[in-house]
């Protein structure tokens, strides 16, 4: 009958702890919510970076990401798991630019730095990281992309700020 008890006790206790902290992101999340998302963004991005590492590490394979449909921001809110390739962002002196939103698999580029290789799903051979852009999310034209290097670009925001992230990439032949 003690161990019953005792047994009973523990699921409480521990009942109780996942209340708490229920209670806790449930009010972070209410009270503070740029800042939350931004901490949940931090650590995906990190959880990212592992699986890239290992997977180029131990199955020798690139990150894959997937090029879906041509189109503006309706396209793009579909979130597909594909980087949509925007119109908006056509111009002179800047690359076909496809995009995605965080939470539908953009932020897999946040932690990507030049020299990043990555395969994308619909295009032949093997892209390398050879520029790198940050702007802003508000007030930022394709001005700021005037000049990005790069046969291809990919784009994708920031976690809980007001930034983004463009990616210039160029298809490498020795991979």
């Amino acid at each position: 009958m003690a161990r019953k008890k005792r047994g009973g006790t523990v699921v409480t206790a521990l009942g109780i702890a996942l209340l708490t902290v229920g209670a806790v992101v449930l009010g972070a999340t209410l009270l503070m919510p740029e800042q939350t998302e931004r901490i949940y963004g931090q650590a995906k991005t990190q959880v990212n970076q592992v699986v890239d590492d290992v997977r180029e590490q131990v199955l020798e394979e690139y990150p894959t990401v997937r090029l879906g449909v041509e189109g503006g921001m309706a396209e793009l809110d579909s979130c597909d798991g594909t980087f949509t390739i925007m119109t908006s962002y056509e111009r002179e002196g800047v690359p076909t630019t496809a995009a995605a939103h965080n939470n539908c698999g953009g932020d897999v580029l946040l932690p990507w730095d030049e020299g990043q290789r990555i395969n994308i799903d619909g295009l032949d051979g093997v892209y390398e990281i050879v520029d790198i852009r940050y702007t802003s999310k508000i007030w930022s034209s394709t001005d700021d992309l005037v000049g990005l290097q790069g046969d291809i670009a990919l784009q994708s925001c920031f976690y809980g700020e007001d930034r983004m992230k463009f990616i210039g990439l160029e298809r490498v032949e020795d991979a």
